[in-house]
């Protein structure tokens, strides 16, 4: 995914991208917070769920 801040056309307010879909936000400092923790999420591990049937047949 695509993530980017850049200046709004109102002067007071900020963009933040991700990929086409667009967030407006009043400052940097809240567009840089917003970037910061999805980036965190993004690139946090993620476990995958496994059914139980599924590990009963392959300890089977």
């Amino acid at each position: 995914m695509l993530i980017k801040i850049e200046k709004a056309s109102t002067p007071e307010y900020w963009n933040v991208w991700m990929n086409a879909w667009c967030v407006k936000f009043r400052s940097y400092a809240e567009a840089l917070a917003f970037v910061n923790r999805l980036e965190g999420r993004i690139n946090a591990p993620h476990v995958l769920p496994i059914s139980e049937d599924r590990l009963v047949l392959e300890l089977s």
